[in-house]
């Protein structure tokens, strides 16, 4: 690797580890660009540079994590005959329940992505959430025979409804804890494939 790119490589780490570190101890809103640039020890200009704004920033601390979580869940979904069930839906959805309860402020970044300016970090964050939908419509056709790929996405769709306003509930502490918040979302995917399974 070059020079030039390794100290970008390390600038782009510094600058993550900082932001990391100040949206923890005082939360994303409370934080500034400044003070991320003088814990990491850059100018101001760099942050714009490898991020573009404070949003892409915490984009960017969330992508690995979250890229991580959708391969996981599309490894478990893909599995052959495996039955659509609240279980299994409940399997592919409750690792993001519990990452987004341990990091609010991501949660509310996936829950507003239409506010969401563009660059590459958000991006990449967009696409996970498109790939998201897309695995669990797959998922749904392969184990709900009579669903068409359009009806599919649509179930998808409202699952995913149903997941973010458990969400909500668990970043605005209307849930104690995580077991509350999955408990309520698996009360809701039981009614909501009961549904689905009758207008088959």
């Amino acid at each position: 690797m070059k020079l030039s790119q390794e100290r970008s490589r390390q600038t782009r780490e510094q600058i993550l580890d900082a932001a990391r570190a100040l949206f923890a101890q005082q939360g994303f809103e409370a934080t500034s660009i400044e003070q991320v640039a003088g814990q990491a020890g850059v100018a101001k200009a760099s942050i714009f540079a490898h991020f573009g704004d404070k949003t892409n920033l915490l984009a960017a601390l969330g992508i690995e994590r979250i890229e991580t979580l959708l391969e996981t869940s599309r490894a478990y979904a893909t599995v052959p005959g495996l039955p659509v069930t609240a279980d299994e839906i409940m399997a592919i959805f409750e690792p993001w329940l519990a990452y987004f309860g341990d990091d609010p402020d991501f949660a509310r970044l996936y829950l507003s992505q239409s506010g969401l300016t563009g660059g590459a970090w958000t991006e990449r964050f967009l696409a996970v959430c498109r790939d998201l939908e897309s695995v669990v419509a797959d998922f749904l056709s392969s184990g709900l025979p009579a669903c068409s790929a359009d009806r599919s996405l649509l179930l998808s769709r409202g699952l995913q409804a149903l997941f973010h306003e458990v969400i909500v509930y668990r970043i605005s502490g209307w849930t104690e804890s995580h077991r509350e918040a999955a408990d309520m979302l698996k009360r809701f995917v039981v009614i909501w494939l009961a549904g689905a399974r009758t207008a088959e």
